[in-house]
């Protein structure tokens, strides 16, 4: 008899977790650490907003969730969705869904949403028979500038996130709270906002045809010799080839559903 809990602990959600993604289509490497830390804390996934489908007294399956903020509505997002090999196409997944929504409807969330990587089309057919349809697409892009001229002018957190609430593109993973999290540093390069760590440029804060200019440029002037950048802007996707990224083969869909009261 499969049932349905929300709010597991940290161990009982890390063992199905990793049970579930032992066959996922890119190897997770999930150990202990990396549940906690890049799943947990840095991708903002909530245990009490999460829940966990039994068969008996065993853990069989996970929908992870966070809840953010983002542009004066509440979202909820699945950061993860994952039932054991031994456990799959006998509905546990709608069970959870369903155990989420109803759970979603009681806090008055807006909006769920999740990312689903483009070529999981078990995954996509799931999501579309709940309901979900694709906003947007997540491309994923990399640099090397092995050299280092001038160093680019820092500035001040609060100025960046002033700015960063007035532009338009908004990714989960990569907004201000992950940011502080993960001790972005700001700069100023031609009028436009960026935020970066260790090669990792978060976000830049310009004019769509200004992004990849000054992403190739800020390579130049940025410590380090490998830069990763992401953007759901498909005309900056084409930039940013011109300019001499190479785009990554993983691409995923952002996709969502309305709450309907």
């Amino acid at each position: 008899m499969i049932h349905i809990k929300r709010a597991p602990d940290t161990e009982t959600a890390y063992s199905v977790m990793k049970e579930g993604f032992s066959d996922y289509i890119i190897p997770l490497g999930l150990s202990h650490e990396v549940f906690e830390e890049r799943i947990l804390k840095r991708d903002g996934n909530q245990l009490e907003h999460s829940f966990i489908a039994y068969h008996g007294e065993r853990p069989v399956a996970i929908w992870l969730n966070g809840l953010k903020t983002i542009k004066k509505k509440t979202v909820m997002r699945c950061g993860g969705l994952a039932v054991d090999p031994q456990y799959r196409r006998l509905g546990i997944a709608k069970a959870l869904y369903e155990a989420q929504l109803s759970y979603a409807k009681s806090l008055n969330i807006d909006c769920l949403m999740l990312e689903v990587i483009q070529g999981n089309e078990p995954a996509i057919t799931l999501y579309k028979s709940f309901g979900y349809q694709t906003v947007s697409e997540l491309g994923y892009f990399q640099k090397e500038e092995p050299g280092q001229v001038e160093p680019l002018v820092e500035i001040d957190q609060v100025a960046f996130e002033r700015r960063y609430i007035q532009q338009g593109e908004y990714i989960w993973q990569q907004d201000p709270g992950v940011m502080k999290l993960a001790k972005a540093r700001y700069y100023e390069l031609d009028g436009a906002f960026i935020a970066a760590v260790n090669g990792l440029i978060f976000t830049i804060l310009t004019e769509e045809e200004e992004v990849a200019r000054v992403a190739t440029e800020a390579t130049r002037r940025l410590a380090g010799e490998h830069y990763h950048l992401q953007s759901t802007n498909q005309q900056v996707w084409e930039d940013l080839r011109k300019a001499g990224w190479k785009q990554r083969d993983l691409k995923q869909f952002i996709m969502q559903k309305p709450i309907e009261v």
